[in-house]
């Protein structure tokens, strides 16, 4: 993890001050926001809308809080229930100038990791632009028979009018309850209150409308063998992921292991993974890994659970029961 990324982590999960130098910073955000949303909701400024329903799927904090695990099991859910999925994404982190279509050998370097996850993983349309709207028009141009769009990440995208939201409740405790950079929120934090689609949370605490995730199995990222991670020798968890402590806490359940943390979206280089540890990788850190043919490299198998109720609760809303 970088000086300045600590820096920034350390001020929102600590007892920590020094941000505060950063206040009028925020203040500045705080007054964008207000003035952008009354622009919309005056209807001086009109957001784009499509023909087939779409979905949202974002928090309100910096950080990962399951957002892609939870964009697959949606899609999922929608094949299984026979509709045609396409996704779009902004490609955060990649270097393409214009709206572009993912493909499975697409490099991340360009579109960036998660669009390459999700189209390798579930091989439907996935469309990555600066703009939503444009990347959902360019999918339809091309796929005319998709009748549900999900974009990965995006609530506070402005452009673009999304049919149905989700919004992953984080248990992050924080100091301060800040949009940044003084606190890690991306909106005021009251705007949680009136958040008016569904909602489902990540803690582990969560008796209903949750999302939980685990990990048993490792899949060898050269010869695609699949081990249980106890069962491995001499682990090294190289991680370059949003919010890393909850994985590194629940595989500290299952296995002893020595890690360390990257910057999110950081891009590996085979030097990374010079000594003789088994190297433990996120699927998100794999996709920049492949290229490395290593047979010291796992990939964790992540295992997700959705509450029934929630399940339920989304079917119905979208029409479907």
């Amino acid at each position: 993890m970088s000086f300045l990324e600590k820096f920034f982590t350390d001020q929102y999960f600590k007892k920590s001050n020094l941000i505060w130098l950063l206040f009028p910073i925020s203040i500045i955000h705080y007054f964008y926001f207000y003035i952008v949303k009354f622009l919309f909701k005056s209807g001086l400024l009109a957001k784009n809308k499509i023909n087939i329903p779409t979905l949202v799927v974002g928090n309100i904090i910096l950080g990962g809080s399951g957002k892609t695990q939870l964009v697959q099991y949606i899609v999922n859910l929608l094949k299984e229930k026979n509709f045609k999925v396409g996704i779009i994404s902004r490609g955060y982190k990649g270097t393409y100038r214009h709206t572009m279509e993912v493909l499975k050998s697409s490099d991340p370097i360009v579109t960036g990791d998660e669009p390459v996850l999700l189209k390798q993983k579930l091989n439907v349309p996935v469309f990555i632009g600066k703009s939503r709207y444009q990347a959902a028009i360019k999918l339809l141009d091309k796929y005319r028979d998709i009748n549900f769009i999900v974009s990965d990440d995006g609530l506070q995208h402005k452009d673009m009018y999304f049919d149905y939201k989700i919004l992953i409740d984080d248990d992050r405790w924080v100091t301060n309850k800040m949009i940044m950079p003084v606190g890690p929120f991306r909106e005021p934090y009251s705007e949680i209150k009136k958040f008016d689609g569904f909602r489902i949370s990540n803690s582990r605490k969560a008796k209903r409308n949750f999302i939980k995730f685990s990990s048993t199995y490792a899949v060898n990222l050269f010869n695609k063998k699949r081990v249980k991670i106890s069962s491995l020798k001499n682990i090294y968890l190289s991680v370059g992921i949003g919010n890393p402590e909850k994985l590194i806490t629940s595989l500290k359940l299952i296995a002893k292991f020595e890690y360390k943390i990257y910057n999110d979206h950081y891009f590996f280089k085979e030097s990374d993974f010079a000594d003789e540890y088994n190297y433990l990788l996120t699927e998100k850190d794999a996709i920049k890994c492949k290229r490395f043919r290593k047979k010291n490299l796992w990939v964790i198998e992540p295992e997700i659970s959705i509450c029934s109720q929630f399940k339920k609760n989304f079917l119905k809303g979208i029409g479907y029961e």
